[in-house]
């Protein structure tokens, strides 16, 4: 899925840590600022907005793709 690899390829431009869908943000060992860049390279390439209600509510990796998705869908 074109969303996934997106969000992957950017992850693993902040850490070196092993993750997958599964994995929670918080073991990615990435901080609050690193997160921040994290979505805001994200919004840039998908042209889209996500709301720091939005970011608060991301706990999994999951969460980024199908928050995405979702949005891309609109």
């Amino acid at each position: 899925m074109e969303t996934e690899k997106i969000v992957f390829n950017q992850i693993k431009k902040l850490t070196k840590v092993k993750f997958n869908l599964d994995s929670e943000i918080n073991d990615l060992k990435i901080d609050s600022l690193d997160l921040v860049i994290l979505i805001s390279d994200i919004e840039k390439e998908l042209n889209i907005t996500i709301s720091d209600e939005e970011l608060m509510q991301l706990k999994k990796v999951a969460d980024i793709v199908n928050l995405l998705e979702l949005k891309l869908k609109k």
